[in-house]
């Protein structure tokens, strides 16, 4: 059985809770490591000694938003969603809105954005399974879908973030351009 070096672990998460206090205040090119390592309470030969790059630390956050986004897709059969949308856009937002803004700036920050298509490559490729656990579909069908699906509601969240008052967005409209969006496509807004 493998041991955990507890020590490591410490620092791994020391490291993830600097950059996602960095993230929130600094452009993704402004944080250093540096920076960073003083933000953790580290110097700059431990990090090295658990990761190649600030790219690298990234990805593993990346990673475990990719997880819990992951973990709702994979909450209710994909045949379930289809008749009731409503309750994995629910699951979204309480996840987007329950996680540090630095979660936020990794979705929907520019700074971020290869990150963001990073976590939206994964994503596709989780729901495309669920699609076919639940649909006869092939998989060029199913990524095809659910690229269409992680894709929009991604950025549509992105929108009513950038528009929203005070930091809140409408969460009921959200829900019902996402709702009508990806299960008409733009057939209802041309009626």
């Amino acid at each position: 059985m493998a041991t955990i070096d507890k020590r490591a672990l410490r620092t791994q998460r020391a490291l993830l809770t600097a950059l996602e206090t960095l993230a929130v205040t600094h452009r993704y090119q402004a944080i250093t490591v540096t920076l960073l390592t003083q933000q953790a309470g580290i110097n700059r030969k431990t990090f090295y000694l658990h990761y190649d790059t600030l790219d690298d630390l990234v990805t593993q956050f990346s990673d475990q938003i990719t997880a819990q986004l992951a973990a709702i897709i994979q909450r209710r059969p994909i045949a379930y969603v289809y008749h009731h949308p409503g309750v994995l856009l629910d699951d979204f937002i309480q996840f987007v809105e329950g996680h540090s803004a630095a979660v936020k700036r990794v979705l929907f920050s520019d700074d971020y954005s290869q990150f963001a298509t990073y976590i939206e490559r994964k994503l596709t490729r989780t729901l495309a399974t669920a699609i076919q656990a639940s649909y006869p579909l092939t998989r060029q069908d199913a990524t095809i879908t659910a690229h269409f699906l992680i894709h929009n509601t991604l950025s549509l969240y992105h929108y009513f973030i950038t528009t929203a008052k005070n930091g809140q967005i409408d969460q009921t409209t959200f829900k019902t351009y996402a709702e009508k969006l990806n299960f008409q496509g733009v057939s209802p807004f041309f009626h």
